[in-house]
Order: C-alpha cells, then sequence, then structure tokens
C-alpha cells in the first residue's frame, strides 16, 4: 500500500478556502493563504504545502494570528516597510512582494521589508510573483529559532529560507533553499508519517545526533555547509529582523500575546532599468544553453537547471494531483469535520 495519496488542486484549495473562513478569515485572504500551500504542493514542496494545515490552524490560536489584518506601508522611494498587523504570513509576504513590484516598475528596483509577520510558507511563491511580472525577485525570512549555528548545539536561528526567480522562457530559473540542511517541515512531515530521517539533519536537545523525528523537533536543525549555512542564516536574520526595527530568531514567538513577530524582506529587480527586455532575455537564454549543454558527469542523462524540475513537476501534479502523506491527507480530513465543511477531501482522490 502506497503511503501516499493523490489529490485534485483545485479540489483541495476549495477546501481550505472554506476552513480558512470557517476559522474566521475574510475570503479573499482565505484565498491568499490557500493558494499559497497549494503552489508548494504543486512545486513538490511537500514540507510547505497543505500539511501545514493542522499546524497553521493551531498556530494561529496559540499566537494569535491576526486573520484580517490591516496593513501599514511606510515609503521612502524605492524602497517601503510593511507593518504586517499580526497577520497570516502568506497574506503579508503577498502585500509586501507587490509593494516591492510596484515600486520596481517606477524606479527599477524596489524593496519592502516586512515586520510583525508570521510563517510565510514557500521563499519562491514570493519570488516567482515577481518573476512572472517579467522581474527578477527575491524573497527571504527569518522563524522561529531552530536551528543551531556554527559550533552551538542551541536553536538560536530560524532556518531563514531565500529565494530568487528570474524570469525565463519555458519556466523560470528559481533558487529556494532554507539555510539548513533540510526544512524543518520535513522533519515534521517525518514524525506524522512515523519515518525516521537521514544522519546529519538534526541533532537532540543534548546536541547528539539523531535519525528520531520526534527527538530532532525537540533539538535543534543543522546548518547546511557547516559555517557557510549558519553565516547565511545570520545575515538573513539582520535583513528581516534588525533592518526593519523587528525581532531576530531568538524572539520570533518570545511573547506571542501580539502575534509571532516574524519579518520577511522582498525585493524586486527591473531588468530593463540595464537593458531592453530583448537583450536580457537573449543573453538569458543563451547562458541557459551553456549550462545545460555542458559536458555531463557520469551517470547523469540531464543537467538540470534551477527551477525545472519544480516546474515539471508543478506541471504533472496539475493533471495528476498533489501529493499528500496518508498522515498528512487524515489531517486534513478531520479538520473538515472540526470546521463542518460539506466538502469530503476523499471526493477529490485521483
Amino acid at each position: 500500500m502506497a503511503d501516499f495519496v493523490r489529490v485534485d488542486a483545485e479540489g483541495v484549495r476549495k477546501i481550505l478556502i472554506k476552513i480558512f473562513a470557517a476559522d474566521g478569515i475574510p475570503a479573499d485572504n482565505a484565498a491568499v493563504v490557500a493558494d499559497n500551500l497549494i503552489t508548494a504542493d504543486l512545486r513538490g514542496v511537500s514540507s510547505h504545502g497543505v500539511a501545514r494545515i493542522k499546524s497553521y490552524l493551531q498556530r494561529a490560536k496559540k499566537e494569535n494570528w491576526n486573520p484580517d489584518p490591516q496593513f501599514k506601508f511606510t515609503e521612502h522611494g524605492a524602497v517601503c516597510l510593511l507593518d504586517g498587523d499580526d497577520g497570516f504570513g502568506s497574506m503579508a509576504g503577498t502585500a509586501g512582494m507587490k509593494k516591492a513590484i510596484e515600486l520596481a516598475k517606477v524606479h527599477g528596483i524596489g524593496m519592502c521589508e516586512v515586520k510583525k509577520s508570521a510563517h510565510y510558507g514557500m521563499a519562491s511563491y514570493y519570488a516567482l510573483m515577481a518573476a512572472k511580472e517579467g522581474l527578477i525577485g527575491f524573497s527571504c525570512t527569518n522563524g522561529v529559532s531552530n536551528l543551531a549555528h556554527f559550533g552551538s548545539m542551541e536553536g538560536m536561528l530560524g532556518t531563514n529560507p531565500f529565494s530568487v526567480a528570474v524570469p525565463a522562457e519555458e519556466f523560470p530559473l528559481v533558487l529556494d533553499v532554507a539555510c539548513s540542511v533540510t526544512a524543518r517541515g520535513n522533519i515534521s512531515n517525518a514524525k506524522r508519517e512515523g519515518k525516521d530521517i537521514p544522519l546529519g539533519w538534526a541533532i537532540d536537545a543534548e546536541g547528539n545526533p539523531t535519525t528520531d523525528a520526534a527527538k530532532a523537533l525537540v533539538g535543534a536543525v543543522l546548518p547546511f555547509a557547516g559555517h557557510k549555512g549558519s553565516g547565511i542564516a545570520i545575515m538573513v536574520d539582520i535583513m528581516c529582523g534588525i533592518l526593519n526595527s523587528g525581532v531576530t530568531s531568538k524572539h520570533v514567538r518570545e511573547d506571542t500575546t501580539t502575534g509571532p513577530n516574524v519579518g520577511h524582506m522582498m525585493i524586486a529587480i527591473d531588468p530593463e532599468a540595464f537593458m531592453t527586455k530583448e537583450e536580457f532575455k537573449e543573453r538569458l537564454e543563451n547562458y541557459k544553453k551553456e549550462l545545460a549543454n555542458a559536458k555531463k558527469a557520469p551517470g547523469v542523462e540531464k543537467i538540470y537547471l534551477p527551477g525545472e524540475i519544480e516546474a515539471e513537476k508543478e506541471s504533472f501534479n496539475k493533471e495528476n494531483g498533489i501529493k499528500m502523506g496518508n498522515g498528512a491527507f487524515k489531517e486534513l480530513c478531520e479538520a473538515c469535520a472540526e470546521y463542518g465543511i460539506d466538502e469530503n477531501p476523499e471526493d477529490y482522490l485521483k
């Protein structure tokens, strides 16, 4: 028996919107949060997809996420500060990137710092927003301190993911990485599905390497490439927790009576500030061909470019359904029952 199911993405989207609406989120905001989760699953990033539904609903209550935030923008030329009013991270993140895109179309570059937000989901969701407008997008965020920086055994940093998306023919080039060896969501998924994790992903509360997902979740995840991932995480923390007058990862969720205080940074760059759209397109396509046509290492059938695998998964999953672990699908069904949703997720099984 398979340990996962495939479910129609649009069917799940309708269910998510109804669940969030039943939880008191206005319909337009519910659609934003749902799209963020569905997009992650479509692109094969299940750690930030629908499997987050139970966590989001629980944390929204515990950490006082605002279901209907009133955003406040403070602009200064090409840069902007957004007060997220303790709303869901996907709401504030989307508003922040929209503002960065707006500014980039005027100034050639736009940057929006976001404070007083929450977990914003898949980092590339926002970078891709810019790429769809023909702009280069950059997104990063801090988060609750569960990553042990180089030389320590204590979670002082978030996994602090970042993403860059570049508009291109066929599919955008996209880099989306956390500063940890793996996203913490993958460890949560492993615990939910009753699986071990690879050695080297995390340490337990005593600082010992562990393959036990439950012990890893009360310990700390490890940075990728040792001091390199650790250093990048620190820089993201500065950009998302100090520059915006917010808080660094160690103090995220420190006082949840006023929200989790997560911070983000969004940047959009217009290539036409440097050259014509046609020249940029030609230079980029030539570069892509050079990379893809390089001599292949032994055993390699195809050289993939950043974002290509995710683009292929997105196309496949739109047709064949998003992939959900059995545990995650069960939690979706339980959420429907809890919130009195009149649609059954089993009706959308592929």
